[in-house]
């Protein structure tokens, strides 16, 4: 294996021009803002894994998302760094359960609980349509399916896209009264 070895910047002060920018908005394609799993291999767990080793792998390797798997490798659920942060642990050993017992299972968002879009819904829906989906439903994350072939084709991540949009897109903010009332008139 050849040695790399870290040079000086010298005089180079200015980026690449990308050959095929293009510049994203609220307007643009929804398709542009997903993760698609036939181009990018979706990030999974096993559901045997326990729920402290599974927080710490997460943390350490800063991944905020993991697809549960069960033996036969079928999804089972997805676990987000918020289903297993130290409080909602210690909430379970409040109940009894002991630390080393407690399961990813236990913490995961079960697969019959997930919405999802349908990928055919999306083709002609922009970035704000699924904003707007997220913020009613309250979800930070949204798979994408194709049921025709009976597969998780991706997935939308509410930072992901603001991370696009350099704009900040908050899907737990509750309606206040002020904002209902204006609805109704």
């Amino acid at each position: 294996m050849n040695e790399l070895k870290l040079n000086a910047i010298g005089n180079i002060k200015q980026f690449i021009n990308p050959t095929s920018y293009i510049e994203l908005s609220l307007k643009s394609p929804s398709l542009a803002f997903f993760t698609d799993f036939s181009l990018t291999k979706p990030l999974v767990i096993e559901s045997s894994l326990s729920a402290v080793d599974t927080m710490q792998l997460m943390k350490k390797t800063h991944v905020r998302l993991k697809f549960v798997l069960n033996t036969y490798d079928d999804v089972v659920g997805i676990v987000s760094a918020d289903d297993i942060i130290e409080r909602k642990l210690v909430q379970k050993l409040g109940k009894g359960d002991k630390r080393e017992d407690l399961l990813i299972t236990d913490f995961m968002t079960p697969r019959e609980k997930l919405r999802v879009f349908e990928y055919q819904d999306l083709v002609n829906t922009n970035i704000s349509h699924v904003i707007k989906a997220l913020k009613d439903s309250g979800q930070q994350h949204c798979l994408v399916v194709e049921t025709e072939k009976d597969i998780i084709r991706g997935i939308f991540s509410v930072s992901d896209i603001s991370r696009k949009l350099q704009i900040a897109i908050d899907v737990q903010d509750q309606p206040s009264f002020s904002k209902l009332a204006s609805k109704i008139d």
